[in-house]
């Protein structure tokens, strides 16, 4: 598992901070107050660099921002979260229009997680699916179906009671 709190690590693919990555509320169960400060951190070197005339300019407006990140996405890991800001600062989620308050983070964070997290697991679960899909060889000297679905429509073992249409097809066509 890599650490970002500890690590000077800046980018990470999507990919990368989805399977690498560290929950954020596992890392603030650990040490709450390094990872909300890191995230404090975070926010506000979002707010440095993007240009915005309207943007987070209190300690007060941080901390909410940051509490609000906690609260309303507490299943995104760290690295997703630095990976989001720099689609941000990269202009990934569509312009800011000058400004960049709790209201616009959250909004990109939930474009985030819905489109560019969904795909990944998306790609993710479709990989594992392909892994676990055997396609049935056919046996090219078959004379009928019977012969060609032979493997297919082998007798279940003892210990299970099947009668399903595999089995009644089976039964027909012998």
């Amino acid at each position: 598992m890599h650490n970002i709190v500890t690590d000077n690590k800046i980018n990470f693919t999507p990919k990368e901070a989805w399977q690498e990555g560290t929950n954020i509320r596992t890392a603030v169960k650990h040490n709450p107050a390094i990872v909300r400060g890191w995230i404090l951190t975070e926010v506000g070197r979002l707010v440095k660099e993007v240009d915005a005339n309207k943007t987070l300019s209190t300690d007060e407006e941080l901390q909410f921002c940051c509490r609000s990140i906690l609260e309303d996405h507490p299943t995104l890991k760290l690295e997703e979260l630095r990976t989001c800001f720099n689609m941000i600062r990269q202009g990934k989620f569509g312009k800011l229009f000058e400004r960049l308050k709790t209201a616009e983070i959250l909004e990109c964070l939930r474009k985030y997680e819905g489109e560019v997290r969904a795909e990944i697991m998306e790609r993710i679960h479709r990989e594992e699916k392909s892994e676990q899909f055997k396609p049935i060889e056919r046996n090219a000297n078959a004379q009928n179906l019977s012969e060609l679905l032979k493997d297919v429509l082998d007798e279940p073992k003892k210990e299970h009671n099947f009668d399903r249409i595999g089995t009644r097809l089976k039964k027909r066509i012998d």
